[in-house]
């Protein structure tokens, strides 16, 4: 017997390629909310909150029960839905879930589209929206548990919906996607992005009237519907088809800087004076990398650029934790100092790469730069080599990602002497030889108010609430942009009311997630990295971590770390220290750490799910 699970459209099951009946839109409910987890343990608690809106009935749990073995029958699996203290637990096998196989193709088609692969791109972007048959769960009462979750599915849907419309016009196909992205638009009207590559489609095609048309739509559906003015990317598309920017014509995702070579005399305009020569030909910037609005950054974007340009070079490392910032000050920086760099400027997110090792790297590089796959030297050694002499005597900026430990790039950095490099890490790369390292802390309270005012519109601005908001998102940008994209797409939301939806802790995390964003996802990384790891200190600080999330405490020094974890105190220290490296836990003062709270929340949920299976709860489960 063969099921399939439906949420992406009216909530269904398949058996034997037959639908079958889901029973009351309560039961229905109760399905979403287990296949929006498949395979993991639902506490009871949280089915209630997602059936019910309301105040639930006294008898929520026996009801509950009801609908899990209305369900079992439905199914026709008694082992499918079980129940697993403290909830019960639905088992989802691979090809099974509609949402698994879109979120599955969604991934490999953004991956596809950050490595240059527009075709691959286009291809898995497809595959992906075509498991869409409605809205997510359209047929399912929306409660408070479950909207939010509902809503990231949507969100994602967009960015698919955005991501698919940048393959294509890469491709060159700009007449064929100008139909559909018109139908596009005019189902997701508060889409920036795709009025931008509607703009861009028409441009293309020698329609420039139509181009500016659609601007003037966008800017008109956005100040009636939401109050505000086009964004600033959207703008400066807008001014780049006035003056009908060169820029603007398609040209490949990855283009090859090619030898340095002096740019082409061009004719000075009036305004240039006696001396004016040649103007030098924009430099190439290539690889993955979109710039996002800086706020609060000043000092720190200064000092970055500054020491790009310092004498004698010397790479630069940006480190700090999970959404504080790093790629987006990067960018910038490296975009500001492009200009000084003729042989152009490369960006490799490392996270992007199958197998972030250093030969990968270098591959990757190798590859912006225009050798065919086939041409990269097949090991690190000739590779290294094969990039030094394509970068001698050539000025590059090299921008490298997600670094997540020195192996990745010491065989690189200290070979290219023509080559200047910045980096971001969580962690301080401390075993680099001879690097800058700068450190990025969140945001001080007025920079995270301004970012957060920008992105939820001034007009519905209240000063306590928006402070408010800032504080629960630890004035963490990554946190404050999803916070303020939800609260540009639901108007509905009051400021008080979002603030007050994130101070309960049980949903903060799940509010802070907007399709492929998410502070959960962010701080996964982390954990996940310490689970992976082998050595003593790294299993004292798993332990330790689970520990401090079990009992939601937020400060720890030593002494405590040892009583939690029944060891010595120079054991705790290393836990401590080791939790500190991956950016966990910060150190505020001597033998005294700490986690923000967006970390404390991440460790409660972690901790929950590692004791399910070890859990004393005398709960009845049928």
């Amino acid at each position: 017997m063969s099921l399939r699970f439906g949420v992406l459209g009216p909530v269904e099951v398949r058996r034997n390629g037959r639908p079958v009946p889901l029973g009351s839109p309560k039961q229905r409910a109760l399905l979403t909310a287990l296949l929006l987890e498949p395979n993991r343990v639902v506490s009871i608690d949280r089915l209630v909150t997602a059936v019910w809106d309301e105040e639930p009935p006294r008898s929520a749990v026996a009801n509950v029960r009801t609908y899990v073995n209305r369900l079992r029958g439905t199914l026709g699996e008694g082992d499918r839905l079980a129940a697993r203290p403290p909830g019960y637990v639905l088992t989802v096998h691979a090809g099974e879930l509609d949402v698994t196989e879109f979120a599955d193709a969604l991934r490999q088609g953004r991956k596809a589209l950050s490595a240059g692969r527009a075709e691959a791109a286009l291809r898995h972007l497809s595959a992906a929206l075509t498991r869409w048959r409605g809205a997510p769960a359209e047929d399912v009462p929306r409660s408070a548990a479950l909207g939010p979750r509902l809503d990231a599915l949507a969100e994602q849907r967009c960015l698919a919906l955005e991501a698919q419309a940048e393959a294509r016009l890469m491709l060159g196909e700009h007449a064929d996607a100008v139909p559909e992205l018109r139908e596009t638009v005019a189902a997701h009207p508060t889409r920036e992005r795709l009025w931008g590559s509607l703009m861009l489609a028409l441009y293309r095609t020698g329609d420039s009237a139509a181009a500016l048309s659609a601007y003037g739509q966008a800017r008109t559906f956005l100040a009636e519907e939401l109050g505000v003015e086009p964004g600033p990317e959207l703008a400066e598309l807008h001014r780049s088809i006035l003056n009908r920017d060169p820029a603007l014509c398609a040209v490949p995702l990855l283009p090859a800087p090619g030898p340095s070579r002096p740019a082409p005399p061009q004719e000075a305009g009036p305004e240039a004076g006696p001396e004016a020569g040649p103007k030098a030909a924009p430099t190439p910037v290539t690889g993955p990398g979109s710039l996002v609005s800086l706020v609060g950054r000043d000092l720190e974007l200064d000092e970055l650029v500054a020491a790009i340009a310092a004498s004698p070079p010397r790479p630069v490392a940006v480190h700090g934790p999970a959404g504080v910032g790093k790629s987006a000050l990067a960018l910038h920086a490296v975009r500001m100092a492009a200009p000084d760099f003729p042989g152009g400027v490369l960006h490799v997110d490392l996270r992007s790469l199958p197998r972030p090792g250093a030969y990968e790297t270098l591959a990757r590089l190798l590859s912006l730069l225009g050798p065919a796959g086939e041409q990269i030297a097949p090991d690190l050694d000739d590779a290294v080599l094969q990039f030094r002499t394509a970068t001698t005597d050539r000025r590059v900026l090299v921008l490298l990602d997600n670094v997540t430990d020195e192996g990745q790039l010491r065989s690189l950095i200290g070979a290219c002497p023509d080559c200047r490099f910045v980096i971001t890490s969580r962690r301080v790369l401390a075993a680099l030889d001879d690097v800058d390292h700068l450190p990025l802390a969140p945001l001080t309270d007025d920079a995270a108010y301004e970012l957060l005012s920008r992105l939820c519109g001034r007009d519905r601005l209240d000063p306590e609430q928006v402070r408010r908001v800032a504080r629960l998102c630890d004035n963490l940008p990554l946190a404050l942009r999803i916070a303020g994209k939800r609260l540009a797409v639901r108007q509905e939301w009051t400021l008080a009311a979002f603030a007050d939806m994130l101070a309960d802790e049980e949903h903060r995390l799940d509010l802070l997630t907007c399709g492929d964003l998410s502070v959960r996802s962010a701080l996964d990384l982390d954990y996940q990295a310490l689970r992976q790891c082998g050595g003593t200190a790294d299993g004292s600080a798993l332990a330790l971590f689970h520990r401090l999330g079990e009992r939601g405490m937020a400060d720890c020094g030593s002494a405590t770390a040892a009583g939690l974890l029944g060891c010595d105190r120079r054991t705790a220290w290393a836990a401590l220290g080791r939790l500190a490296d991956l950016r966990l836990m910060k150190s505020v003062a001597p033998d005294h750490y700490r986690m923000n709270d967006l970390t404390r929340l991440y460790a409660m949920e972690i901790a929950r799910t590692a004791g399910k299976h070890e859990s004393g709860n005398s709960a009845v489960l049928i």
